[in-house]
């Protein structure tokens, strides 16, 4: 074979090695870019991979409420939520993002299906100060968002995606297996499991507290009300016939501790109070605050961190939901949420983690 062959047949081998690649890819379609979940095709939606998938679902599935936010959402079952509130809906989460990175994703939502009864979103007291459009990861897949065919290449003729999530589509119906359920999508307890322990790992505790509490700021104020503003009231002022459903993450004992001994706890409850006042005059908000449950947030068994709560306390929280229990009010938001400041301000937070400052000290 002479040179010149030899190069054609290279070519010609890597271009139909590269077109029958990008043709599996825009068939099979694991991130739902093009369409739907095919007929008789199922998908493994793999934790982890939210970013790349959640648009996708988005576009792409039957539904007429979303559960969006944090991993404080990720072990919800959308099958109870439906149960109880008479929906389908999908779940569609990311970890640790920002205001506004989920609000994005609620806008979208709301673009794809106008008609969405309700958004089930949580406003997590650790990112009610990172206002503006700010994302706390660099890298989307941008080219999965917009509508510019030119930049699919980057889908259809990426050789990870090939390997790691088209192949796998194919090795996942030959084994028999089903679709991932919204139940199960995104769940994380099976891989961190709760407990204790866990928490005590995962708690680095300041060697020393701050002398007192610092101050509620009007840098502070203004940062909350344009975060709440631009990324939570804006989208429900836009779309008044959906029903938004808020609340504040139960954290454990741990997560406020490190609060007092950094001097941030009356901060982050004067926050809450003012989103609760900005937020409680729209008819279709309902605002629920469960920081009050301190029997859960005190038991270290409930949590995998200081901060996320087992599937057994998702469940909870949507049941308490339906009942309206934790009901934020104009009339009683004040009130409960200084409890809940008054109580953590005077915890004794010794009498669970001193023996972390013994330790510190050897």
């Amino acid at each position: 074979m002479n040179n010149r062959r030899f190069v054609q047949v290279v070519v010609g081998g890597t271009a139909a090695v590269l077109v029958l690649a990008a043709g599996a890819t825009v068939v099979l379609d694991p991130f739902f870019h093009y369409h739907k979940p095919l007929e008789g095709v199922e998908y493994p939606l793999e934790d982890g991979m939210e970013r790349y998938l959640n648009d996708g679902i988005i576009k792409t599935y039957d539904y007429d409420a979303a559960i969006v936010g944090t991993s404080m959402m990720q072990n919800f079952k959308a099958s109870q939520f439906d149960r109880l509130f008479g929906t389908k809906s999908i779940k569609v989460t990311y970890t640790a993002e920002t205001y506004y990175a989920i609000d994005q994703e609620a806008r979208k939502v709301l673009r794809e299906n106008p008609d969405t009864k309700y958004i089930f979103r949580c406003l997590d007291y650790n990112k009610v100060f990172q206002a503006g459009e700010v994302r706390n990861y660099d890298e989307y897949p941008d080219y999965l968002y917009d509508d510019n065919i030119f930049n699919d290449v980057n889908y259809v003729l990426n050789k990870e995606i090939f390997l790691d999530s088209t192949l796998p589509v194919i090795r996942y119906n030959m084994l028999g297996k089903e679709t991932t359920s919204m139940d199960d999508y995104s769940f994380w307890e099976w891989e961190h499991p709760v407990g204790k322990e866990h928490v005590m790992e995962s708690y680095e505790r300041k060697e020393e507290a701050v002398s007192g509490q610092k101050a509620f700021t009007d840098a502070d104020r203004q940062t909350v009300i344009d975060n709440v503003t631009e990324n939570v009231i804006r989208t429900v002022e836009e779309n008044p016939d959906t029903t938004f459903i808020f609340y504040t993450p139960l954290y454990s004992v741990a997560f406020w501790d490190d609060a007092e001994r950094s001097g941030d706890l009356i901060r982050y409850f004067e926050a809450e109070k003012l989103q609760a006042e900005l937020l409680l005059p729209y008819d279709n908000v309902k605002l629920y605050s469960f920081t009050d449950h301190y029997d859960i947030a005190q038991n270290l068994d409930n949590y995998m961190d200081p901060t996320h709560y087992g599937s057994e306390i998702s469940d909870m929280i949507i049941d308490w939901i339906y009942e309206e229990e934790g009901l934020l009010t104009e009339d009683n938001y004040v009130e409960k949420i200084q409890a809940m400041e008054d109580y953590y301000l005077s915890f004794d937070y010794d009498s669970i983690f001193g023996d972390m400052d013994d330790e510190n000290a050897e």
